[in-house]
């Protein structure tokens, strides 16, 4: 009996094993199948390292995650060197020919949704369907329709809420306010609404700058970026992490350059009596240049509260043009800085610098909802200097479309009258001309 038993032990572990043997032989069939199946959607490329690649920056620019660099060339870090090939795989674009039915005869909503494995309420949202009668021939789409931004209902702006956009001038302009002023004369070239009081976004940081500056604080000093920079109110995103730290001078370039919120409010934080007292030097410095329509209720522009006019803007950049590190800094193309072992790339956010089309001494943007697409510049035109202010354009192409107009009218203006003849006789001088400062360098 104990043998029998003993017997019937061995039976039930020998079958126990045998089941488990079966699992992983079933589940690495498995997975063999899986990656066959991935790697059929996905096609195969080689990367060649060159002098000044990151992994971080390859996996941008094919859009890939850096951990699955690391896995797929077996990777243990970060480190790769000059002249390393590495194997990236882009997923394959599959093409749905089947974009279209046509009803036939006996057939169903629900027998349809079943043959191409759609539910019937897709079915219905797609067409338009109040109810699941269809008729024979009737073309039914197997796809959601994408509505582009064009098209879409966009969130008013201030400017369109106003009806500033469709407000005529001497060149049809998509942006609603803007004005175009000889830097070295201070006399209007362009204008469409020129005293019209917007949101300006983070065209705030010149300010920003203008009061860090002025402040004559240490650029090599050291700041650490908390949660209270990492707690703004709308577009919160920033690779500055809580906890890691910077110079105040990269902090600086980063604001003005890359238009990095938790860089300026981090700045704002610092200043001597904090944040509060920093917008009150904001407003002050503000009322000193005569921007009688300008308000600063924070530091990054990221609150709707911060308004002004072009007319004010060109004050603004008039005097924010006088600091070389201003001129340098917001007309750098990129920066590399080191974060948590690793060089992390930061762009212009004014692509018209990264194109490199433009002579520019200075640059910045701004974007929130309610102020729309903003863009300040002094640029270099047919031997002047020129203050540019566009408010409220409603993308950063027509942004874009707007500047490149006006440089073109300017030249062909300038080309076909002389420099400028026609437009003087026609331009304004500033109500306050004592506050505007021309440069020579």
């Amino acid at each position: 009996m104990a043998q029998l038993l003993h017997l019937m032990k061995k039976k039930a572990a020998f079958m126990m094993n045998l089941k488990q043997i079966f699992s992983v032989l079933f589940l690495f069939l498995l997975l063999g199948l899986l990656s066959t199946t991935s790697a059929h959607h996905k096609r195969k490329l080689v990367h060649i390292v060159k002098k000044g690649d990151t992994l971080s920056e390859i996996a941008e620019n094919y859009k890939v995650r850096l951990y699955q660099i690391r896995r797929w060339n077996n990777l243990r870090h970060s480190k790769i060197r000059v002249g390393e090939r590495l194997l990236i795989y882009k997923r394959k674009k599959s093409h749905n020919t089947k974009r279209m039915h046509r009803v036939r005869k006996g057939e169903t909503l629900s027998s349809i949704s079943s043959k191409y494995k759609i539910k019937v309420s897709s079915l219905m949202n797609w067409n338009k369907l109040r109810n699941s009668k269809i008729l024979v021939g009737q073309l039914l789409r197997l796809y959601p329709v994408r509505v582009s931004l064009n098209n879409k209902k966009r969130l008013e702006s201030v400017g369109d809420k106003l009806g500033l956009r469709g407000v005529p001038s001497a060149l049809t302009l998509n942006s609603s306010a803007v004005i175009v002023v000889d830097q070295n004369t201070g006399k209007i070239i362009l204008e469409k609404n020129p005293n019209a009081v917007l949101p300006i976004a983070s065209v705030t940081k010149l300010m920003t700058a203008l009061i860090v500056l002025e402040q004559d604080s240490e650029l090599h000093d050291l700041i650490s970026i908390t949660k209270d920079d990492a707690s703004l109110e709308r577009y919160n995103f920033s690779r500055l992490k809580v906890g890691m730290r910077f110079t105040r001078g990269d902090l600086l370039r980063l604001a003005l350059m890359s238009s990095e919120n938790r860089a300026a409010h981090a700045l704002a934080r610092t200043y001597p009596g904090g944040k509060s007292s920093f917008i009150s030097a904001m407003n002050v410095k503000s009322k000193l240049l005569g921007m009688e329509s300008t308000k600063f209720t924070d530091p990054t522009g990221l609150n709707s509260g911060n308004v002004s006019s072009p007319k004010d803007l060109v004050k603004l950049v008039n005097e924010a043009s006088m600091f070389p590190i201003i001129r340098e800094f917001s007309t750098s193309t990129s920066m590399r800085i080191r974060m948590s072992k690793k060089l992390h790339l930061f762009k212009n956010s004014n692509s018209l610098i990264r194109k490199g089309y433009w002579d520019l001494d200075l640059s910045k943007t701004g974007f929130i909802r309610p102020s729309g697409r903003c863009l300040v510049m002094v640029a270099n035109v047919e031997e002047r200097k020129l203050i540019l202010v566009l408010l409220d354009a409603q993308a950063t192409k027509k942004r874009e479309q707007d500047a490149e107009n006006i440089l073109r009218w300017v030249r062909n203006t300038s080309n076909s009258t002389g420099k400028y003849s026609f437009l003087q006789q026609s331009a304004k001088k500033f109500s306050n001309t004592s506050t505007y400062r021309s440069i020579k360098e």
